[in-house]
């Protein structure tokens, strides 16, 4: 009789956060607002930013959402970022993406401190994760990867490590996460072969798929002997098969794995939604947390 599958949960882990982030918030007494920052009325990022407010209101964190027209030029973007670096109250503060097309995301990124920068994304932050600087933010998505590894007690020190994707928000930070935390990591993309592509993946003891192509990872990519773990990322419309960067409530997803394939070929694997989705809101407020200790060099 073949063991059954561990399905990674997130949602678990998520609320488990939740109750330790709600604790430490309330004994703060430092400010510990989060700012968001939104260009635009994109649908999806709407819906993303209200599931930041509801768990801020969660674990008692404020949720300043500043909201701009879509034509804003970079200056009233950067006017609207430098007051909020400026104000005391504001311990975090990110871009939500994506960003109008006349807009430069790198250098509007830039624009927020590095002690600020709670989603991880400026060029300084990213230094720091590349160069293992503990003083840096990891990405939620990359955290919440991590994260929901360790909570199922699976270890990537000295294991092979396939990381579909290289995009700023998942694929790259997650590859140099787990490469800090002693994997082998090789990241895969859309230059790579697909027959090297499936080769390295099957001789994986960890795949990791962040490439916003619904069930676009099967069986062919995958041994069948149930050693491997499978953490995909992907978030797409089932309808459409348009990618998010995020989980919404009410929209049916499915995720980059083709699921009900693969999970009988590996030994866990996390579902799409519930899996790393829960995770990333989850992990963003952690490094709220952090950046409160931070700033008020409370230990």
């Amino acid at each position: 009789m073949k063991a059954q599958t561990l399905i990674l949960d997130g949602r678990t882990a998520r609320d488990e956060i939740r109750a330790r982030l709600k604790k430490e918030f309330n004994a703060l007494t430092q400010p510990r607002a989060l700012a968001i920052v939104q260009v635009g009325d994109d649908h999806a990022s709407s819906a993303y930013i209200r599931q930041k407010i509801l768990f801020g209101k969660s674990v008692g964190v404020e949720v300043i959402h500043e909201k701009l027209p879509s034509d804003s030029r970079e200056q009233a973007v950067a006017d609207c970022i430098f007051a909020l670096s400026a104000n005391p109250s504001v311990a975090g503060i990110i871009v939500q993406l994506p960003l109008p097309a006349h807009l430069e995301r790198e250098r509007i990124l830039d624009l927020v401190p590095h002690e600020k920068d709670v989603d991880g994304l400026s060029s300084a932050s990213r230094t720091r994760l590349a160069a293992v600087d503990a003083s840096g933010f990891v990405p939620a998505t990359a955290r919440g990867v991590g994260e929901l590894l360790s909570r199922y007690g699976i270890s990537v020190v000295g294991k092979k490590v396939a990381v579909f994707g290289r995009s700023l928000i998942a694929g790259r930070p997650i590859a140099q996460l787990l490469s800090a935390k002693g994997a082998r990591v090789t990241v895969l993309h859309s230059k790579t072969p697909k027959a090297e592509a499936q080769r390295i993946s099957r001789a994986s003891d960890i795949v990791i798929v962040a490439i916003g192509k619904p069930c676009f990872i099967g069986s062919e990519y995958f041994r069948s002997d149930k050693t491997q773990v499978v953490v995909d990322v992907g978030i797409n419309r089932t309808a459409t098969g348009v990618a998010l960067f995020e989980e919404v409530p009410r929209v049916n997803l499915i995720g980059d794995v083709d699921f009900d394939i693969v999970k009988n070929m590996v030994v866990a694997i996390s579902p799409v939604p519930g899996g790393v989705g829960p995770m990333t809101v989850a992990c963003l407020f952690e490094n709220l947390r952090d950046a409160v200790y931070n700033q008020s060099n409370v230990k």
